[in-house]
């Protein structure tokens, strides 16, 4: 087993690579794509084609989990890396409106729609699969290193784009960092081929969908995501748009705080090794529903260094949330069809709540002009995680 999780470590971090261009890629892609005389529109349309991911995603999650709970989580992750490598080749044929019109956007909304497709599978089986035959006191710092491989993916992407940002025009080279992406799909589907995984296959059974377990995993899994997306994702475009910081600087911080997202992940999973996962989720989601509007509403008054801090504190808070996840599921739910209830609610809440935030924290911004408001969605969502993962519970009800 120990042979498996190293070689899913190397392929997540490559996995992650592979996913997360896009998104650090939306300033300089929604204009070649989605031209407007407003930023703020033309930002919309670039991280509004997330919606997609609505019908993908879960549709994916259905898919993989199944295939993980019947034939292994291995198999299942062998083909959503192959799925991903070619959607991302794909990408590297596209071509920018001025010379495909609409056709352009629409096959960027197709290919992302695809990508979503395979990467649901990826991100809500793999953290499972990693704690597969551990002990209970070993499986915050497992994840905590499995975290970090993802935290590592994204960190390469966010290099990869900030060199973008520094060319004089990076609209003539956004198709470079795929073209590079598709050489490390590759390099993730054969260190997976390596292992030879362990799995008894089941009986073909129809089983009933776990669908309380699936409610109550939607908002606590779009809380954990946003506070990521948060402070990578939205905050690049909206600080630009609300304070006087220039984007190359803000992409430069990326880098800086991804390395610190990093070794946080690395020091807390031994440190949090004997906690209760439940009540570190419970404790963190209360101080995430406090802290956070208040550091949405102080945003424009501050400079770069303030706006880091902002951005470091948030990404503590998603640290301290996610790493007691994994061990919070596998706690909660039968392993007949863990995978399965996992990945669909994985990516219902997600895509719902955790990668649309960019697109709907910019529209909250833009229709109520108040900057505190994304923060206050923010803990809404983090309300309904907090009572989603204490009330069954408290009140006995049967969620299983």
């Amino acid at each position: 087993m120990k042979k498996a999780r190293v070689a899913t470590y190397l392929a997540n971090i490559l996995d992650h690579f592979d996913t997360s261009l896009y998104g650090f890629l939306v300033p300089i892609l929604a204009p070649l794509f989605f031209p407007n005389s407003e930023p703020i529109v033309t930002l919309l349309q670039g991280y509004g084609i997330v919606v997609i991911g609505f019908i993908t995603r879960p549709l994916g999650a259905w898919y993989f989990g199944k295939r993980a709970d019947m034939v292994g989580p291995h198999a299942a992750l062998i083909t959503t890396i192959t799925g991903m490598t070619v959607t991302t080749l794909c990408f590297t044929l596209l071509q920018p409106y001025e010379h495909w019109g609409v056709g352009g956007a629409i096959g960027l909304c197709v290919l992302r729609g695809i990508q979503n497709f395979f990467g649901a599978g990826e991100t809500s089986i793999a953290g499972l699969y990693v704690l597969e035959n551990t002990e209970v006191d070993q499986q915050h710092p497992i994840t905590s290193l499995y975290l970090s491989s993802t935290m590592m993916g994204i960190l390469l992407a966010c290099g990869v784009s900030s060199i973008l940002f520094y060319c004089d025009n990076p609209q003539l080279y956004w198709k470079w960092p795929f073209y590079g992406s598709v050489f490390t799909g590759i390099a993730g589907w054969w260190l997976r081929r390596q292992v030879v995984p362990n799995f008894v296959k089941k009986e073909l059974i129809k089983e009933k969908f776990n669908n309380r377990g699936i409610l109550r995993l939607i908002p606590i899994t779009g809380f954990s995501y946003i506070l990521y997306s948060a402070p990578f994702v939205f905050f690049n475009s909206f600080a630009v748009l609300v304070t006087s910081i220039d984007i190359k600087y803000l992409m430069i911080t990326n880098t800086f705080l991804m390395i610190f997202d990093m070794g946080l992940l690395v020091l807390l999973g031994p440190i949090m090794r004997k906690m209760d996962a439940q009540k570190l989720l419970l404790k963190i989601a209360a101080v995430s529903m406090v802290m956070i509007p208040i550091l949405f509403w102080y945003i424009p008054f501050v400079e770069l260094l303030g706006a880091v801090i902002i951005r470091m504190i948030i990404i503590m808070l998603g640290v301290a949330f996610c790493i007691p996840l994994h061990r919070w599921y596998v706690s909660e739910f039968p392993a007949n069809n863990r995978y399965t209830t996992t990945a669909i609610g994985y990516a219902i809440g997600s895509e719902t709540l955790g990668r649309s935030f960019p697109a709907v924290g910019l529209a909250l911004w833009h229709i109520t002009n108040l900057v505190i408001v994304p923060g206050i969605y923010i803990a809404l969502v983090g309300l309904c995680a907090y009572l989603c993962i204490a009330l069954p519970k408290a009140l006995k009800i049967g969620y299983k």
